[in-house]
């Protein structure tokens, strides 16, 4: 016979009197987390820009503006690791900004450039763990021809300033053993909706 009392747990608050001890252990695999850390990076890089093979039509003077924004996932690469003790990694990776460029005469005349930059953080990232930057964030973007370049290759010199906040975890996919009161069980479906938690903090602001 099932326990009525168990029959009614659901996810959400336990009551003030406490939740019932759960009546499994299950072995779950989940990423796990080690260590994670933010922070918001500012940088300002120069590109060129082929006005004879990419960015073909129109003209351009200096201080013209091209817009841009994020143009995949942002990502990290491990270059080096120096132990700081007790499980902790001085870990320097860099981190690539893919940038997508539009040309403000053609909409449909875009480009991509990668923006690279070096990042380190002291983190706990055991040996086998891969710092992972894909929840980092591009918060603001501003680009901007500072030079036009004539000649055999003309181009157009654009500067791009760049603010990204940079998330770097530590995740590894693991097996835990963790308490449980069996599966899930949806609700029936109503017509009009009910109270929803709020929504996680941002990372940055």
């Amino acid at each position: 016979m099932s326990n009525p009392h168990v029959d009614q747990i659901s996810p959400g608050v336990c009551p003030p009197e406490g939740c019932p001890p759960p009546t499994r252990i299950e072995c779950i695999v989940v990423d796990k987390v080690y260590d994670s850390c933010f922070q918001i990076h500012d940088v300002s890089r120069d590109t060129n820009i082929s006005t004879a093979t990419e960015f073909t039509t129109g003209s351009f003077e200096v201080g013209d503006v091209i817009s841009c924004a994020v143009g995949g996932p942002i990502t990290c690469t491990e270059i080096s690791r120096v132990s700081a003790g007790g499980g902790f990694f001085s870990i320097t990776v860099l981190v690539s900004v893919p940038i997508i460029l539009t040309n403000p005469n053609d909409a449909t005349e875009t480009v991509i450039r990668t923006f690279s930059f070096t990042k380190t953080a002291t983190l706990c990232c055991p040996e086998g763990v891969s710092p992972d930057c894909s929840e980092s964030n591009l918060l603001f973007c501003n680009c901007v021809v500072t030079q036009i370049n004539a000649g055999y290759a003309p181009s157009i010199t654009v500067n791009c300033t760049l603010q990204i906040c940079i998330v770097i975890k530590c995740i590894l996919r693991v097996q835990l053993l963790v308490p449980s009161y069996g599966f899930c069980v949806p609700a029936p479906c109503v017509t009009l909706p009910g109270v929803c938690p709020p929504a996680p903090p941002a990372q940055c602001f």
